[in-house]
């Protein structure tokens, strides 16, 4: 995975659509203080999720919109795209390139895209889990973080080993494990309490179930005899009910057989319809012609018809109304001598009514005073219950009493024995205490003994220790100072020989010789022929800077060869010195004052010497540039090579940084070869001596006996709690064994009174079983007496209903018979008016009929005249109705054939209510038993009687098993009638809950299985991470520093891998220091950096960005800094936001952030990778 691109737009200081573009290697950010170059690493951390804002330097969301500046008005959108090659699939999607967007509106509203797909902050954060980018980790170094990792704040230590090692994912399901863990406990203790409450809840209702249970079992036997009873007194009913019903289910089959035919016919009707019904059309057509002619003879044919129809209308009401005058004078006769009859019969009744209400209350009084006897008996028996249940109270408390003793005397009995045999137990174990306490006394004084003999160990050894390491830090520091020489030569070897082997500084010509195998000619620059002492140096490279990048070859030939390829090849001029054109030259003989020759300060090979002497043999070197010799003709060199003087010209200037490390490169390879290697002989030597002083302080930490010591310790203070727990366990028998002696005596006293109590008790109970037993006698007697009062009672009560029934029947008759006799006046008195006027509407008739016949004359002329023209029209359409009508008589006959069916129906209809009617009639007679069943039994009349007997029993002992059903549902009580439903109910709640109770305990034990598995593998992970980092950063560490310098990572609590924070152990030459804190600025920073590169070399980040975490260090250690960046580069990408320059000359591509226009940053990118 590699960071490819950063496109910012309106976030904090960049107004415009801003791209910055990451290639592999280092890309550094630099710019002047407040021109918004951490805002590209805070829009990197916002748009991978940042939620803290103090962590983006703000205050709120709303403050990282561009707020505008002086020409510009703010924007009303933050938005930040980060764009990922996935070309090693670390991020989980199949997309090669994958881009995260993140915008904010000033409105509030903000969202999250994922390759311009909306998504949530989640799947951003599950995009990027253990790849080792997001908001806290290592891939975004900040120089704060530095001192967070310096001081561990927040674990930060932890935190970034974590993410290394990849159990971020398994803390997360940690996390979620417990809390699910802890929602389940709290489930648990919930339904701890519901089933508490469930059951005691269960207890009550499962005794109100087994009552109610009872009291439904006798109650079914009750009903199922009551309704036998009632079979039995309806039995007489049974016959002409089932003959009514067979007569309906008859009468149902038919009037369901006609009901299909008529159907069927009904359907064939409707479909000869349907031709009728264009031959209809066909007709109406010539009828409406016909209309038209015949428009004004209807019309006079209405006026005749109407005339007829009035007179016959007139002549039919005066025949009515004369027939009824005629009929009226006998029935009004018949009338009177109807109300008289019906008067007469009134008085008959009324007599008999009277009769009746006399013997009603002769039975009334009957009643009245078998009730009183009856009341009596019920009384009397009632109070003869109410004390045998009084007295059997008695007698079970009695019995309780007497069984409660026993068991009180059994239970006191057993507890004596268990006392006395404690008493024997406590004393063995007071004896084996006693032995053990003298026995940890006795290991107690040795074990002190012994911690004495090795304290006065440990004091000599430390001593020995200290003046060893004394001198093992003065071998380190002599160490320490020959590897700083050893690795400076080094250094200068490394940079030389690379200024060699690419010969940095020479013409394009010069290499291209160098490197071509065509000149085989092995000829040297003159740069690398001479070798000059250091202090001279810069003065002959001076002098000699024209000439160094001369090949000195041995003839003309040489020389023209090289010509000639140059010339071929088009690679520019070089130039030559001959060897052979060198002959006798010399040197000064003598120098000026004030001087030296600077051939005595020079070496080269012998077949050299002649170039050297051309070239040098009149140069001398001032050694104080204001002592100048005068009157030399040669060339005067001023020591430092500031200038150098001819006869007639100076020429010099400032001297550069890099001036005199051309000249002699070659010969001063060489020279310092030979130096490294007898520098490395003296560190070998030092780290041998260093070794064995080492292995003196191993072999005197070995006798300090440290642990020995803590263990003796421990065991004393082991020993000491144990001989004070022995005391403490003896102290308690012997409290007990008081106790106990106390206990028994009260034990003995306490069962004396219970074996007095217990006789009085046995008296009790034999006095109340004597009484019950006379009660019972005088009980059975009474309840014969009472059986008889409330026989005699009902019987009486039975006839007073039967009697009432004829009077009410009586009493329906005469009102019947009254009502008639008023229907029968109220007719005579309408038959008299319907005389009256009839009368006079015969006379009107009379004279409308005269009127009539006047003018259904004169409609009969008009019409005859009209008649004649309508007769050969008529003809025609008689024979297209004819056929019409012929087809209309075949449907009727079919309508007719369907009337007669539906008028046999309406007489099987008729037939239904009659059975009906009658089956009602007999439901009436039945209602007081129907009333009796369906209230008390909810049972219905027409299943009873359709039922058949299931026994032979006569219908008195049927009542007598009902009195006693009943009674003994009486003795029950109140019963809870929901109660067995409930308790149902209640114990299905209660399995229900029992059954997610379980499911719960499995669900925790599976959690805490989870949880120590995830542990357990994050445990293993952390720690085989925290040992590879650690031996890592002892690398990395001696590698920023010196092999003399140490550290260390130290887990705090290894017994507790999953908590456990991490220690850092860091020591210079040359420092002890108790904390790391107490390090210098750039010491704590390298050492951060140390931790940091322990864990890429385990788990490198993608990208990393170090923000400015360079600024403490010198200019020596940030080119170490430097170096291991360049080398971690090759795996990761590096951005660097610096204001060194030393570090800016070590990165690739340089992005410079400028603010051209006030308040709005800017990007100006430069590639240094194609400069040479």
């Amino acid at each position: 995975m590699r960071l490819k691109s950063l496109e910012i737009k309106g976030f904090k200081s960049f107004a415009d659509k801003t791209v910055v573009s990451f290639d592999e290697g280092v890309t550094g950010i630099i710019g002047p203080n407040g021109c918004g170059k951490s805002n590209i690493i805070d829009s990197i951390r916002w748009v991978i999720g940042e939620q803290k804002i103090s962590h983006l330097r703000s205050e709120n969301l709303e403050s990282l919109v561009f707020n505008g500046s002086k020409t510009r008005s703010a924007s009303g959108l933050a938005e930040v795209s980060l764009t990922f090659e996935n070309t090693r699939n670390l991020l989980p999607t199949e997309f090669s390139t994958v881009t995260v967007t993140r915008k904010f509106y000033k409105s509030g509203e903000s969202e999250y895209r994922l390759n311009d797909v909306q998504c949530r902050l989640k799947d951003i954060q599950n995009l990027f889990l253990d790849t080792g980018v997001s908001t806290d980790s290592y891939a975004i170094i900040e120089l704060g973080m530095v001192d967070d990792i310096i001081k561990d704040k927040d674990n930060s230590r932890r935190r970034m080993l974590e993410q290394a090692a990849g159990i971020t994912i398994y803390k997360t399901r940690k996390k979620e494990a417990k809390n699910k863990l802890d929602a389940t406990e709290q489930d648990l203790a919930r339904i701890e309490d519901l089933l508490f409450e469930i059951n005691n809840q269960l207890k009550t209702l499962e005794n109100q179930a087994k009552k109610a249970e009872k009291y439904y079992e006798i109650k079914k036997e009750y009903r199922e005899v009551s309704i036998e009873l009632a079979k039995a007194a309806l039995e007489g009913f049974n016959l002409t009910w089932k003959t009514l019903n067979e007569q309906h289910d008859e009468e149902t089959n038919k009037k369901v057989e006609l009901e299909a035919k008529i159907a069927t016919d009904e359907a064939a009707i409707e479909q000869e319809k349907v031709g009728f019904i264009e031959k209809e059309r066909e007709l109406h057509s010539m009828q409406h012609s016909f209309n038209d002619i015949l428009q004004n003879l209807r019309t006079k044919e209405n006026e005749k018809n109407l005339a007829q129809q009035r007179l016959h209308y007139l002549k039919e009401k005066e025949t009515s109304l004369k027939d009824f005058l005629a009929k009226a004078g006998g029935q009004l006769k018949g009338i009177e001598e109807s109300i008289q009859f019906t008067d007469l019969q009134i008085q008959e009744e009324e007599v008999k009514l009277n009769d009746l209400g006399s013997q009603l209350d002769t039975l009334r009084s009957a009643v009245e005073s078998t009730r009183k006897v009856f009341d009596e008996k019920r009384s009397g028996i009632d109070e003869i219950r109410k004390e045998n249940q009084a007295i059997q109270r008695s007698q079970f408390e009695a019995e309780k009493n007497v069984a409660v003793g026993e068991t009180s005397i059994q239970n006191l009995q057993r507890t004596i024995f268990q006392l006395k045999e404690e008493q024997a137990n406590r004393k063995q174990q007071l004896q084996q205490l006693e032995e053990d306490k003298q026995q940890k006394e006795h290991e107690l004084a040795n074990c002190r003994e012994e911690l004495q003999n090795l304290q006065e160990q440990h004091e000599f050894t430390k001593e020995q220790i200290l003046q060893t390491q004394s001198a093992l830090e003065g071998l380190r520091n002599q160490l320490a100072d020959e590897n700083r020489k050893l690795d400076s030569k080094k250094n200068e070897y490394d940079l030389l020989k690379s200024l060699v082997d690419s010969m940095e500084g020479y013409p394009d010509s010069v290499k291209f010789l160098h490197n071509n195998p065509d000149w085989n000619v092995e000829s040297p620059l003159l740069s690398d022929v001479i070798y000059c002492k250091e202090e001279y140096r810069t003065a002959v490279e001076n002098l000699l800077e024209q000439y160094l990048n001369y090949y000195v070859v041995g003839n003309m030939n040489d020389a023209l060869k090289a010509v000639n390829l140059l010339h071929g090849n088009q690679k520019g001029k070089a130039n030559f010195f001959m060897l052979d054109q060198f002959n006798g030259q010399q040197g000064l003989n003598e120098v000026p004052a004030g001087t030296i020759a600077a051939l005595s300060v020079v070496e080269v090979d012998a077949k050299y010497q002649s170039l050297i002497n051309y070239l040098l043999g009149q140069v001398v070197i001032a050694e104080d540039e204001n002592n100048l010799p005068v009157g030399f003709n040669g060339v005067v060199l001023e020591k430092t090579g500031k200038f150098f003087k001819g006869k007639y010209s100076l020429s010099g200037g400032s001297v550069g940084l890099f001036e005199g490390k051309k000249l002699g490169r070659a010969k001063n390879l060489e020279r310092l070869h030979e130096e490294i290697l007898a520098q490395e002989t003296v560190v070998l030597d030092l780290k041998h001596a260093i070794q064995m002083r080492h292995n003196e302080v191993i072999g005197f930490n070995e006798q300090l006996k440290e642990n020995a010591i803590k263990e003796t310790e421990s065991a004393i203070n082991q020993l000491v709690n144990q001989v004070y727990g022995l005391d403490n366990r003896m102290e308690n028998l012997r409290g007990m064994e008081a106790n106990a002696v106390k206990r028994l005596e009260d034990l003995e006293l306490q069962q004396e009174e219970v074996q007095e109590n217990q006789q009085q008790h046995r008296d009790e109970l034999d006095k109340y079983n004597a009484q019950l037993d006379e009660l019972a006698g005088k009980l059975e007697a009474i309840e014969q007496e009472y059986a008889a009062a409330e026989r005699g009672y009902s019987e009486a009560n039975q006839s007073y209903n039967d009697y009432n029934l004829n009077v009410t029947r009586q009493q329906s008759k005469v009102t019947s018979l009254k009502t008639e006799l008023e229907f029968k006046r109220n007719q005579l008195m309408d038959l008299q008016l319907q005389v009256t006027t009839n009368s006079a509407a015969l006379d009107e008739a009379a004279n409308q009929i005269n009127d009539s016949e006047a003018n259904l004359l004169d409609a009969q002329d008009a019409l005859v005249t009209l008649l004649q023209n309508k007769e050969t029209e008529e003809r025609k359409l008689n024979e297209a109705d004819q056929y019409y009508y012929n087809l209309r008589n075949a449907l009727g006959e079919k309508e007719s054939e369907l009337r007669s069916k539906q008028k046999e129906k309406e007489l099987v209809d008729h037939s239904l209510s009659e059975i009906k009617d009658k089956l009602t009639d007999l439901k009436l007679q039945l209602s007081g038993t129907k009333e009796r069943l369906q209230v008390e039994f909810k049972v219905n009349l027409e299943e009873v009687i359709e039922e058949d007997r299931t026994g032979d029993e006569s219908q008195e002992d049927l009542q007598a098993k009902v009195d006693r059903m009943k009674k003994r549902l009486e003795n029950l009580g109140e019963v809870n009638p929901t109660a067995i439903e409930a308790f149902e109910e209640m114990r299905k709640r209660y399995e229900f809950i029992l059954e997610q109770k379980n499911d719960l305990v499995t669900a925790k034990e599976s959690l805490l299985q989870t949880i120590q598995e995830v542990e357990a593998t994050a445990n293993q992970r952390f720690l085989e991470t925290f040992n590879q980092v650690r031996e890592n950063f002892q690398k990395v560490f001696k590698a920023l520093f010196t092999d003399d310098d140490t550290a260390d990572m130290v887990l705090e609590n290894p017994e507790n891998l999953a908590e456990t924070g991490i220690d850092i152990v860091a020591k210079p030459k040359g420092k002890r220091p108790s904390s790391i804190t107490q390090l210098s600025g750039g010491e704590k920073t390298l050492t951060a950096t140390a931790m940091l590169f322990a864990i890429y070399l385990i788990k490198p980040a993608p990208f990393c960005i170090l923000d400015e975490v360079d600024a403490p260090l010198d200019d020596a250690n940030v080119g170490k800094f430097t170096n291991m960046i360049r080398k971690f580069s090759e795996n990761s990408q590096f951005i660097i936001v610096t204001h060194n320059k030393q570090t800016m000359g070590a990165v690739d591509v340089i992005y410079g952030v400028t603010m051209q226009e006030a308040g709005v940053s800017k990007l100006v990118p430069v590639d240094f990778r194609n400069l040479n």
